[in-house]
C-alpha cells in the first residue's frame, strides 16, 4: 500500500507503508510503477522497472546495474566534480545546467562562508534535483560541502578544537549535528574530515585536523565518521546507511603534514613531504585504523580525496615522485592493496589545471605533469591509471572523454572500458547507500526550522567551552564566579601589511582596529571598560580608569606570515615559516643549509630549498607590541590580566608568556577576522567564572624556534616544549582547570609515546 501528496515545492511525496518514502517531480517526466503493491520512481523513463530503481535490492546491486546501462560520456559526467559553485540560487545559472547536461552529478556546494542564506541553499538544491532528475536515468545530484562551522549552520568546534577535548564520543554528537544539518542543505557528501597528522609545528593546514598524535587522531576520525554517516533510531540505535547520512570523503590521502619546513602544498613551493624520521607509515595511522575501521554499521568512510604532495624518497621506495593523485604506489599499492580500500578516490581540486587562467600551474606536482603544456586529459588519464575514480574541481566531462581515448590508444580499449565501469560502480554507491535515488528533495520550511535550531546551538557552545585550553592561572585569575566583575577589553590594532593567497596571489590590507571578542558578547558577562576607535587609531582609557578594573582581557591572533603557505617569495627564493611574532633569522645549529628534497634542474644537480640565512616577514608584530604593553600597563597598575590566543597552530611562548596571568587558547577564528561567535562566548563564559576550563593541548608548544627546526616534519610530538613561569611544561595534553593541573583518564590515555605503525595492514 502506498500513497501520494504534493508539496509546497513542486515535487510530490510518495510513502509506502513497510517501504521508503520516494521524491520525484512530475514536471521531470518520471513517474511511479507499482510492483508488489509497492511504489516506485521510474527513473529510466522506460515504464518497466529497473533494477537500479527498485529500492527493495542492495545498493551494491543497485550501483552494479545502473554503471552497466551508463555510455562512457555518462561515466566521465560521474568522474568529475564539480568547481566550487558559489552563485546559489533558485534560479539555476548556464553553466550549472550546462555540466548537469553533460551528465556531472557531484557538485560542490561552496556556500559555507556567509555569502548565500539558507533559503536560496534549499531552494537551489531542489531546483538541482528538478533538473538531474529530467535527464537520461534521473541520475540525481551529489551535493557536497567542505566544512561550515557556524555558517548558516550550529558552530560546532573545528576539528582541532575538538581534539582539545580529547573526547571521541563528543566528535560523534558533533558529526550526528553536522551529519542532520547537511542533509537539510541537500548535502549528501562532506568533503571531510581533515584526517592529516600535524607533524609539523608550521603547517597551515593545522586547524582543519585532530592535532599531531596518532592514536588521538585515530579516535576522534573514527567517531566522526561514525556520526556522519550512520542514520540513527529514535533511541539512539546505529541503522547504517540511510536517509540521514552523509557519506564522509577523508583526506588527503596518504597524509598532508610532513611537507618539507612546514610548506604547504597548494603552491609548488611546498609540493615535496619529507619523512627524515622514517614515519611515512605513521602518518597514515587515522585512516587505516580511524577512518577504515569504522565501530559503527557503516563500516569504512565511504570515499577518499588524495593529497596534493609529493612524498620524497632517494630510493623510489615511496613510489614515483608525482603528487598523489598520479601514484600507483599510494593508491592502487597502499590503498586498495594493503589497506583494501573499495569506495571511489578523489584527486583534491584543480589537479589537472582544467579550467586555469592561462600560464598558471595546476596544483598537480610531478616534473612532467606539472608542465603547462601537458593537456589536461594527459593528466587525468595519468590519474586514472594510478587509481582515482573522480577529478576534484573539474566541471568539463570532455577531459574524462579524452582521457578515455588517450586510454583505448595505449592500453586497448577493454581495459579503459573496465576501468571506467568499476569508477562508476564505486561513485554511484554513495549515491544509493545515502537514499538520494529515493528522496533527494528537501522540505525546505522544516529543513530551515532545525538549521541552526536552539538545541543544536546550545549543544555546540557546550562543546565550544570544552575545546578551550587554560595554559596559565598564576593566583588563581580564573575561577568560579564570586561577583560580575568589571573588565578592560582592550581593541586590537592590526598594521597594514600583505599577504600571499594562492587564489588572489599578494593582497594588501589596510590598518584596522577591533574586537577579537565582541564588546556585545563582553557586555552579556562584564561590565566593560573599553576604548576608543577612531579609524584605525586605538585611544587608551586613563591609568585612573584602568585601575579601577577587576581584569585586562587582552586577545590576540597567532603570529602569520606575509607568505604563510609555502614562503617561496616572487624571486624563488625561500623563507622561513616563523611561528613567534619578532622577525626571525633562520641561521641556527638546525636549519639545514641543503634540503632535503628539490627538483632536478636541467644541468642535472637538484635544486636546494634551504632557507638558511634567511629572515621571516612577520606580519602582526604589532600585536606583540600590544601583549607587552597591556600586560606591562596591568601590571603596573596591580590589575590581573588574561590573554585569549586564537590560534591554528602551535607557536612560541617565550616572546609574551611571562607578562601576562593567564593564558586561555583557543583553535579558533576570531570574529574580527571573519569566525563566528562562539568560541569568543565560551572564551568569555570561562573569564567570567561560567564554567570550568577542560581542554588539553593536541599539540606541543615549541620552546622556541630553534626547537622548531631541531623537529622532523613527519615526527609528531618530537619537540622541547615550552616551560612557563609556574614551572608548567607546554607540552601534549596538557591543560588546567580550575584546580591546577590536569591529570585524568584523558591524560592517562593518550600521554604515551607516539604509535608508529598501523595495525589494520593487509
Amino acid at each position: 500500500m502506498w500513497n501520494e501528496k504534493t508539496t509546497p515545492y513542486g515535487f510530490h511525496l510518495v510513502e509506502n507503508e513497510g517501504g521508503k518514502t520516494l521524491g520525484y517531480c512530475p514536471a521531470s517526466g518520471v513517474t511511479i510503477l507499482e510492483k508488489d503493491g509497492f511504489a516506485f520512481k521510474d527513473l529510466s523513463k522506460t515504464g518497466e522497472l529497473l533494477p537500479y530503481e527498485d529500492w527493495r535490492l542492495p545498493a551494491e546491486v543497485r550501483a552494479d546495474d545502473l554503471a552497466e546501462r551508463l555510455s562512457v560520456e555518462e561515466i566521465a559526467g560521474l568522474m568529475c566534480y564539480s568547481a566550487h559553485q558559489i552563485d546559489v540560487k533558485k534560479e539555476l545559472n548556464a553553466d550549472q545546467k550546462k555540466f548537469l547536461d553533460e551528465h556531472v552529478r557531484s557538485v560542490l556546494n561552496a556556500c559555507g562562508l556567509g555569502t548565500v542564506n539558507n533559503e536560496d541553499q534549499v531552494a537551489w538544491a531542489n531546483e538541482m534535483q528538478k533538473y538531474a532528475e529530467s535527464k537520461p536515468f534521473g541520475i540525481p545530484c551529489y551535493i557536497a560541502s567542505d566544512p561550515r562551522n557556524g555558517q548558516g549552520v550550529s558552530d560546532w568546534p573545528g576539528n582541532l578544537s575538538l581534539a582539545a577535548t580529547f573526547d571521541p564520543e563528543l566528535a560523534k554528537e558533533a558529526a550526528k549535528c553536522q551529519s542532520a544539518e547537511l542533509r537539510d542543505l541537500g548535502v549528501a557528501c562532506f568533503l571531510a574530515p581533515q584526517v592529516d597528522i600535524a607533524s609539523d609545528p608550521r603547517w597551515f593546514r593545522t586547524s582543519g585536523t585532530f592535532g599531531e598524535d596518532p592514536a588521538l587522531s585515530r579516535d576522534m576520525v573514527r567517531a566522526f565518521c561514525d556520526g556522519l554517516q550512520s542514520t540513527y533510531g529514535a533511541d539512539g540505535s546505529d541503522l547504517g546507511w540511510g536517509k540521514d547520512s552523509v557519506t564522509a570523503m577523508v583526506k588527503h590521502w596518504t597524509g598532508e603534514g610532513a611537507s618539507e619546513g612546514g610548506r604547504e602544498a597548494h603552491l609548488e613551493g611546498g609540493k615535496y613531504a619529507v619523512y627524515p624520521g622514517g614515519n611515512f607509515e605513521a602518518l597514515m595511522i587515522p585512516f587505516t585504523d580511524g577512518a577504515f575501521a569504522l565501530e559503527g554499521k557503516t563500516g569504512t568512510a565511504a570515499a577518499v580525496m588524495s593529497s596534493y604532495s609529493i612524498a620524497w624518497s632517494e630510493d623510489g621506495s615511496l613510489g614515483d615522485l608525482v603528487g598523489s593523485s598520479f601514484s600507483e604506489y599510494k593508491i592502487k599499492q597502499l590503498l586498495r592493496q594493503h589497506c583494501g580500500f573499495s569506495g571511489p578516490v578523489c584527486t583534491d581540486w584543480m589537479v589537472l589545471n582544467e579550467g586555469k587562467a592561462e600560464g598558471k600551474r595546476s596544483c598537480g606536482w610531478g616534473s612532467y605533469i606539472e608542465r603547462l603544456d601537458v593537456d589536461p586529459a594527459e593528466r587525468a588519464f595519468l590519474a586514472i591509471l594510478a587509481g582515482v575514480d573522480q577529478m576534484g574541481g573539474c566541471s568539463n566531462p570532455s577531459v574524462l572523454v579524452k582521457a578515455y581515448e588517450i586510454g583505448c590508444q595505449r592500453i586497448e580499449k577493454a581495459a579503459m572500458d573496465e576501468i571506467f565501469a568499476v569508477s562508476a560502480r564505486r561513485l554511484l554507491l554513495g549515491y544509493f547507500l545515502t537514499g538520494m535515488f529515493e528522496n533527494p528533495y528537501l522540505d525546505e520550511a522544516a529543513c530551515l526550522a532545525d538549521l541552526g535550531s536552539a538545541d543544536k546551538c546550545a549543544a555546540a557552545l557546550e562543546a565550544q567551552v570544552k575545546a578551550i585550553v587554560m595554559l596559565k592561572n598564576e593566583k588563581g585569575v580564573i575561577a568560579p564566579a564570586a561577583k560580575r566583575k568589571k573588565v578592560y577589553v582592550p581593541a586590537l590594532y592590526e598594521a597594514a601589511y600583505q599577504q600571499f593567497n594562492h587564489h588572489h596571489g599578494m593582497s594588501k590590507f589596510e590598518a584596522k582596529a577591533g574586537y577579537p571578542i565582541s564588546l556585545e558578547t563582553c557586555e552579556e558577562y562584564f561590565d566593560v571598560v573599553t576604548d576608543v576607535i577612531e579609524g584605525s587609531k586605538v585611544i587608551r582609557p586613563s591609568d585612573e580608569v584602568l585601575k579601577t578594573c577587576d581584569l585586562f582581557l587582552i586577545t590576540a591572533k597567532e603570529p602569520d606570515n606575509v607568505y604563510p603557505q609555502d614562503t617561496r617569495t616572487q624571486d624563488g627564493s625561500f623563507l622561513p615559516l616563523s611561528r613567534q611574532y619578532r622577525p626571525y633569522t633562520a641561521d641556527g645549529p638546525h636549519v639545514r643549509k641543503v634540503s632535503l628534497a628539490g627538483d632536478l634542474l636541467p644541468d642535472g644537480s637538484r635544486e636546494n630549498r634551504s632557507y638558511f640565512g634567511k629572515t621571516s616577514l612577520p606580519t602582526n608584530e604589532a600585536q606583540l607590541d600590544q601583549i607587552l604593553e597591556l600586560g606591562g600597563k596591568a601590571r603596573e597598575l596591580g590589575v590581573p590580566s588574561v590573554l585569549c590566543i586564537f590560534t591554528g597552530r602551535a607557536l612560541c611562548f617565550h616572546e609574551f608568556e611571562p607578562a601576562v596571568d593567564a593564558i586561555l587558547m583557543t583553535f579558533s577564528t576570531p570574529t574580527l577576522y571573519g569566525g563566528s561567535d562562539s568560541s569568543s562566548i565560551a572564551l568569555a563564559r570561562i573569564v567570567a567564572g561560567r564554567d570550568e576550563p577542560g581542554g588539553l593541548l593536541p599539540l606541543q608548544m615549541p620552546r622556541d624556534m630553534d626547537d622548531v627546526e631541531a623537529q622532523l616534519e613527519d615526527v609528531p610530538r618530537d619537540m622541547e616544549c615550552y616551560t612557563d613561569c609556574a614551572g608548567h611544561k607546554y607540552d601534549f595534553a596538557f591543560g588546567m582547570n580550575w584546580a591546577g593541573v590536569i591529570s585524568d583518564e584523558r591524560v592517562r590515555k593518550y600521554s604515551v609515546p607516539p604509535l608508529t605503525e598501523p595495525e589494520n595492514r593487509k
